[in-house]
C-alpha cells in the first residue's frame, strides 16, 4: 500500500485497550496481562474496541500485544498462541461491522520481554523466530496492516519490523521513546528512526511515553522522511508493565495533540491509561482542523 494512500490525511489510533480491559474490571496479571481476553472477556473486549470507533478511530488494534507463542508458553500455554491470536483480530474485525467508514485493523506485535526491561530482551535468533511466528498469526488471522510498538530496544525494534515486513502487509513501527531522544536501552531515538526509515514501512512512531517524550521526539521523526506518528500515555510510565491509568487532562492533550497536527504530524492516537474520550477529543480536533474556514471579508 502506497504511503500516500493510507496517510492522504492524517489518521487516530485507537487508545489503550490493556488499561482500559482493567478499568472495567478485567483482573490482570503478568507475564499474560491481557493475552487471554479474548477468549475470557470477549464481550467486553468488544465494547472496548466499538467505544473506540465511535471516539473516532480509523485503526483498531487488536488485543495480541502479549498473545506471542513466546509469552503464552510462559503458562505453558504455547498452543493457544493461533487460536486466541485469531479470536482478538476477529473481535476487532466486528467492532468495524456496521459503520460508515473504512476502518482498519492492525495486529499489535509487542515486545517479547517487559517494555521497560530492555536487558531482558532475548538473543536475535529468538526474536527473529518468535516474531516471525507472531507476525504470520496475524496475517493468516487477516489483519489489515502490522502495528510493531512499544520497541525499547534498536535491536528488537528492527528485527520485529523484519519479521513483520515478511508478511507483504503494510508496517508501521512505533519505538517505546524516554526522554531526551533515548530509547530505554540507551539508543540514540535519532539513530534507531534513520535506520527504520530505510525499510519499506508506512510510517513511525513513538508510544508509551510522556507528552514531553513525544514532544522532544518530533524533531527526529519529522526529519526521517517517512509520515510520523505518536500515541502517549495519559501520564508518565511508572516503570511497571502496563504504565498507568491515571487520567490525563483533556484540555492538556488536546493542545498537545492540535501542535502535532500542526507539526505535520500523520497519526495520532493513545496509549495506556488513555481512553475513548481521549479519541473523542482528537476526532473533534481533527474536524477542526480539516474543516476549511470561511474567509473573512475584506475591510
Amino acid at each position: 500500500m502506497p504511503r500516500d494512500d493510507l496517510f492522504a490525511q492524517p489518521l487516530l489510533l485507537d487508545g489503550a485497550t490493556g488499561t482500559e480491559l482493567e478499568r472495567r474490571g478485567l483482573q490482570t496479571k503478568l507475564p499474560l496481562w491481557t493475552a487471554l481476553a479474548a477468549r475470557d472477556v470477549p464481550e467486553l473486549l468488544l465494547s472496548v474496541h466499538q467505544d473506540y470507533v465511535h471516539a473516532g478511530a480509523d485503526i483498531l488494534t487488536a488485543c495480541t500485544f502479549r498473545t506471542s507463542r513466546f509469552t503464552l508458553s510462559k503458562s505453558g500455554l504455547s498452543d493457544l498462541a493461533w487460536p486466541i491470536t485469531q479470536k482478538a483480530v476477529h473481535i476487532a474485525r466486528q467492532a468495524t461491522v456496521g459503520t460508515s467508514k473504512k476502518l482498519l485493523v492492525a495486529g499489535s506485535i509487542g515486545p517479547l520481554e517487559d517494555c521497560y526491561a530492555p536487558a531482558k530482551a532475548p538473543h536475535d535468533a529468538i526474536l527473529e523466530r518468535e516474531h516471525e511466528t507472531h507476525a504470520n498469526h496475524l496475517a493468516r488471522a487477516g489483519v489489515d496492516l502490522m502495528l510493531v510498538e512499544s520497541m525499547p530496544t534498536a535491536r528488537e525494534a528492527l528485527i520485529a519490523t523484519q519479521a513483520a515486513l515478511r508478511t507483504g502487509l503494510p508496517v508501521i513501527t512505533s519505538l517505546l521513546a524516554r526522554r531526551h531522544g533515548l530509547l530505554f536501552d540507551h539508543s540514540p531515538l535519532r539513530s534507531v528512526i534513520a535506520q527504520l526509515a530505510l525499510l519499506p514501512i508506512q510510517l513511525v512512531s513513538v508510544n508509551c511515553c510522556s507528552l514531553q517524550a513525544c514532544d522532544e521526539a518530533i524533531p527526529y521523526l519529522s526529519a526521517c522522511g517517512l509520515p510520523w506518528g505518536l500515541y502517549p500515555n495519559a501520564s508518565d510510565p511508572d516503570g511497571s508493565f502496563g504504565g498507568t491509568i491515571k487520567d490525563l487532562d483533556r484540555d492538556l492533550f488536546r493542545s498537545a495533540a492540535q501542535s502535532w497536527f500542526h507539526r505535520g504530524a500523520s497519526m495520532i492516537g493513545g496509549c495506556c491509561g488513555t481512553r475513548p474520550m481521549h479519541l473523542a477529543v482528537l476526532d473533534s480536533l481533527r474536524h477542526t482542523l480539516l474543516t476549511p474556514q470561511p474567509s473573512k471579508p475584506r475591510a
